[in-house]
């Protein structure tokens, strides 16, 4: 770990007992956690990732994803949507070290306690990443962009917003960056849901939004493979495998908690004792400790090369899946009391259920895990064969 990782590792800690008292009220509300999120500010979290010569504590991805796992068991919608701040700030900062000094504004601005937030998918067809039917126009100076994006996690607190949009003259994906205050620009909020209800992902609306030139940029790191693609990616996968891991982990502990203070009558020793819990801890046991494996030997094997696209999305979807698994097999080793809200594993199985639905889901992930393993390019076109 780097940028005093034993440091961040106990701030994270703090925050995360001090958010789980009130993780259940901001569910059952469906509320932005706005105090939650000052104290992200106040303690410093948001700045994990900058330099410390810019202000921040100079955490590494390892740190960040740690981090990130301990405070999604207080509270997982505070982690998930700190989360869309923290890993664009990770990739700038890899950027800086590399010698892209364009990264630095970003990293000095969000060292001020500027928050940066955003959304790729747009709300009419789910298009993300790669493609955008979010309409922007070329003018004098920049762009007009009209349209509605989708899933702004962090919304009611961003200061700047980023996203992307279809140039309307056919020459390809505009990547943007604009201030909340600009005219024509608003956030709606949709966030009915029934899991991660606290992270605000909020829906933007852009009418005829101008974004200056200089704000802007047109083509996507994921044209082609690079170190570029690759420390976007990695700091996106790696960060939120990290908050579903850590929503694995946390039912884990509770539950273990639970059952060793709960006995049946005429019991003499409590539920824990029993075959198939202690079964099924086992089998929670075995989800958790690959998943954690994986996704550590994978930061570690990052730090010294550009691992090709596939592995990085191996971390995502193998980790998880497995939390989905491991809170799945708790929430019934608990039994019907889980049911209930008061108890926080109703919550935590809610939660991890979003974890495969971010970007690559399942479907896209597995096919391109499925081309590496038979060797065929990820650009092969046709598609599928005939």
């Amino acid at each position: 770990m780097s940028g005093s990782g034993r440091d961040v590792i106990a701030l994270a800690r703090e925050l995360a007992a001090e958010f789980g008292e009130r993780a259940g009220e901001v569910d059952r509300e469906g509320r932005f956690p706005h105090e939650n999120i000052a104290r992200l500010k106040e303690s410093g979290y948001l700045q994990l990732p900058i330099p410390e010569e810019l202000g921040g504590s100079g955490a590494d991805l390892s740190t960040v994803c740690r981090a990130q796992s301990i405070l999604a068991g207080g509270c997982a919608s505070t982690a998930l949507a700190a989360n869309m701040h923290l890993f664009g700030l990770g990739a700038a900062a890899e950027s800086l070290a590399d010698g892209q000094d364009e990264a630095r504004m970003v990293l000095q601005l969000a060292a001020t306690g500027i928050v940066i937030g955003g959304s790729f998918t747009d709300a009419a067809t789910g298009l993300n990443v790669r493609a955008s039917s979010t309409p922007a126009e070329r003018v004098e100076g920049g762009y007009k962009i009209h349209g509605r994006k989708a899933f702004c996690s962090l919304a009611p607190a961003l200061d700047i917003f980023y996203g992307t949009a279809g140039l309307t003259d056919g020459t390809g994906l505009l990547l943007f960056a604009i201030g909340r205050d600009a005219p024509g620009l608003s956030f709606v909020d949709t966030w009915d849901t029934m899991a991660m209800r606290g992270t605000g992902s909020w829906d933007v609306i852009f009418d005829e939004v101008f974004v200056p030139e200089f704000m802007a940029q047109v083509g996507t790191p994921w044209d082609e493979w690079d170190r570029r693609s690759e420390r976007m990616l990695s700091w996106f996968s790696c960060t939120v495998a990290s908050v579903y891991l850590g929503i694995a982990e946390a039912a884990l502990a509770f539950t273990a908690s639970y059952l060793s203070k709960r006995t049946l009558g005429g019991m003499k020793h409590p539920i824990s004792r029993q075959p198939g819990i202690i079964f099924g801890a086992g089998e929670v046991d075995a989800l958790i400790r690959p998943a954690r494996a994986l996704l550590e030997d994978t930061l570690r094997r990052r730090e010294d090369r550009v691992l090709p696209a596939h592995e990085v999305v191996a971390v995502k979807y193998c980790v998880t899946n497995a939390a989905v698994a491991a809170v799945d097999r708790c929430f019934r080793m608990v039994g019907g009391s889980g049911l209930y809200r008061r108890l926080p594993i109703e919550r935590m199985f809610r939660d991890v259920q979003a974890g495969p639905l971010h970007p690559p889901t399942n479907d896209l992930a597995l096919e391109g895990l499925g081309r590496a393993a038979l060797g065929i390019p990820a650009d092969a076109q046709p598609r599928w064969g005939d």
